[in-house]
């Protein structure tokens, strides 16, 4: 008696899955296929970004050779191209080299730092190419210019803020604003993390403003 009641469960849980599969099957394909979509999605863009790197490392290899050779122009060229590549590293890569090769021309290098930081790379690396941009640019910009560049509000997130916080309070002592360079001091050095160096620059500064 109990096989029986057995069986009759089990052909009761068969009909009933035979049910739900008939009701959702059009959902049950549309979920399937989606999940099956997803993954050849991010198996492909892993291909893809796999690819671009090989050819980017290649490329840029290429680039530290016609450096090496003294082949400056050549490497330049390849670099122009590089820095408009898809992935972040590269770019940055790129602009930072082309920044070294042109360490001897001031104007060209502001120029190379303003594609940078007007470019679509990550934030923290747009951050450090307008910090280097304002110790580059530092006697000729006015305030409003240098606050563009290093505004607090956009640094806020950034590992770069104390070092940003610094340079625009040394910028402010430059120009004999002491009180506003005080202010930008005492806000570097409330940030709990600052490091220790940095900490111990800025206490020397706010000393000697006293």
């Amino acid at each position: 008696m109990s096989q029986i009641f057995n069986e009759i469960e089990e052909d009761l849980k068969q009909d009933k899955l035979i049910n739900f599969l008939k009701k959702y099957k059009f959902i049950l394909i549309i979920i399937f296929s989606l999940i099956l979509i997803l993954i050849f999605f991010v198996v492909s863009k892993n291909i893809i970004f796999e690819n671009r790197a090989k050819k980017y490392t290649h490329e840029y290899v290429i680039i530290l050779n016609l450096i090496n050779n003294k082949k400056i122009d050549e490497a330049k060229k390849k670099l122009e191209i590089l820095k408009t590549s898809k992935i972040n590293i590269y770019k940055v890569l790129a602009i930072s080299k082309l920044l070294e090769l042109s360490k001897e021309n001031k104007n060209e290098q502001i120029s190379i730092l303003d594609y940078a930081i007007n470019s679509n790379i990550e934030k923290n690396d747009k951050d450090l190419f307008k910090i280097k941009k304002a110790l580059l640019a530092f006697e000729n910009l006015d305030e409003t210019q240098f606050l563009n560049l290093l505004n607090p509000s956009d640094f806020k997130e950034s590992p770069w803020r104390v070092l940003a916080l610094e340079i625009l309070g040394d910028f402010y002592l430059s120009k004999g604003q002491k009180i506003k360079a005080k202010d930008i001091y005492d806000q570097a050095i409330k940030i709990i993390d600052i490091p220790e160096i940095f900490k111990k620059d800025l206490e020397k500064k706010i000393k000697e403003l006293k």
